[in-house]
């Protein structure tokens, strides 16, 4: 069998039209490659889409004509992962950077926007399987399926989802397509633990420690299991921290949580007094 070299990786790639498992998964891009045209290192578990295996080392993108953007096979940034300027989701796999700017493209969304070289594309998944949604079976769909005056929000991000999507028709629900393959564990300057990808949200309600905003439970998010008490919206992880942010409807509910938590504290403490007190003999 021939074999092939790519920089990303140190060792000898053999090509397949197509390799069947339970769940394979691009290094490059993060996306489900199983059934497609993909290069592999079997001992090593790193496989190719022929599209990111194929993709050029240097690209003049029509988004950032300022500066060529290069090729790198993971983010560039110490937090390990990266906010596509596309799509705006988050990616910790190859992506394409201009570190002038710090603008930064997944693989996919840099070529989605120019004409191939090739007939070669990477389509994503027709069907997947969402932990976050382990009931049914999530189906792609180009747009929103619903009508116009309805705003259709992601529900791993929160954020509105305008264009191609996993969908539950049973369930109605909707995730972005980059939300689907987010790395289950990234790292950020400011914390010196790993935050861990939360499918399911435990957390009744949370407030985000980077933008200060509440965090709906029916959200996923980056949480640090250290004990730290610390987490963020899927989509803060490369963002700013912000010192105050003004209160909106959730962070108004997280606030209003700890009032009353506070509030049945110090009625218990007051209780236990006036019980205290009154087995007092004179």
């Amino acid at each position: 069998m021939e074999e092939y070299k790519h920089f990303s990786h140190p060792h000898n790639l053999s090509f397949h039209k197509g390799l069947e498992a339970a769940q394979l998964t691009c290094t490059g891009c993060k996306l489900p490659c199983t059934g497609t045209p993909v290069y592999s290192c079997r001992r090593c578990k790193f496989f190719l889409h022929d599209q990111c295996f194929d993709a050029a080392r240097s690209l003049v993108h029509p988004s950032h004509r300022a500066h060529p953007l290069s090729l790198f096979p993971s983010s560039t940034y110490t937090a390990g992962s990266f906010i596509c300027n596309s799509c705006n989701q988050t990616g910790s796999g190859m992506c394409f950077c201009c570190s002038i700017c710090e603008f930064d493209l997944h693989v996919h969304c840099a070529y989605k926007d120019l004409k191939p070289k090739s007939d070669k594309s990477i389509d994503p998944p027709k069907q997947i399987q969402l932990k976050a949604h382990p009931s049914h079976p999530l189906l792609y769909l180009p747009n929103p399926p619903y009508a116009d005056d309805i705003v259709c929000t992601c529900d791993v991000c929160g954020m509105v989802c305008d264009g191609e999507l996993y969908n539950c028709g049973v369930c109605g629900y909707d995730a972005h397509v980059g939300c689907c393959n987010l790395p289950e564990t990234v790292r950020r300057e400011d914390h010196e633990h790993a935050l861990s990808l939360l499918h399911v949200n435990p957390h009744e309600t949370f407030e985000c420690d980077v933008c200060r905003g509440g965090i709906a439970q029916k959200h996923c998010m980056y949480y640090c299991m250290s004990g730290c008490d610390y987490g963020m919206h899927v989509q803060c992880v490369a963002a700013k921290v912000i010192e105050k942010a003004p209160m909106n409807e959730m962070t108004f509910q997280v606030e209003m949580f700890k009032l009353q938590n506070q509030m049945k504290s110090h009625q218990m403490m007051i209780d236990t007094l006036l019980m205290g007190s009154s087995g007092l003999r004179y």
